[in-house]
């Protein structure tokens, strides 16, 4: 794959937990100098040790890793902020004359990085916090009143897709 960033290639490796994601990147790196941007939504938050799969400290100071350990727990991160954290991180590491190898779980993370989100409003905290409080099944008939479209693609419980669906 090319960075849309950097126009130089990189290696993307996604897939379920424990698929040997990260042993592939890491055989990769060894083999062909390579530097590693975690693309797992939960890995980028320090102390989510447990769980995620995250390599150990020992393997991170053999094989560089980025974006790994880089929230606390009460931060938000989102998509868009690993799409601009990601592409920079790739274009360091081509520049520095290394394989970029991106690997990990989020799908949605690797689209932002590849081509971007929606230009669509941003985030409305004081909504977000009300709609909250709705069960899921409420946020579905709400969204599917705004917007049949999207309350067609996203499943009645999916309580995250639909609170930012009907946010937008």
């Amino acid at each position: 794959m090319q960075s849309d960033s950097t126009s130089r290639p990189f290696v993307a490796i996604l897939g379920p937990t424990a698929s040997g994601k990260s042993g592939l990147a890491l055989d990769i790196a060894r083999d062909r100098g390579g530097e590693i941007v975690n693309c797992d939504s939960v890995q980028v938050y320090r102390g989510f040790d447990i769980g995620t799969a995250k390599v150990s400290a020992e393997v991170r100071r053999e094989i560089p890793h980025h974006l790994i350990d880089i929230c606390d727990a009460g931060e938000t991160f989102s998509a868009g902020d690993f799409a601009k954290q990601g592409r920079r991180a790739l274009g360091d590491i081509s520049l520095r004359g290394k394989l970029p190898i991106v690997a990990g779980g989020t799908g949605f993370y690797l689209r932002a990085l590849l081509h971007g989100l929606f230009s669509g409003p941003g985030r409305r905290p004081e909504l977000r916090e009300r709609l909250q409080t709705r069960e899921s099944g409420k946020l579905h008939r709400i969204l599917g009143r705004l917007d049949a479209v999207a309350a067609a693609r996203i499943h009645p419980n999916d309580r995250n897709k639909l609170i930012r669906a009907v946010e937008v």
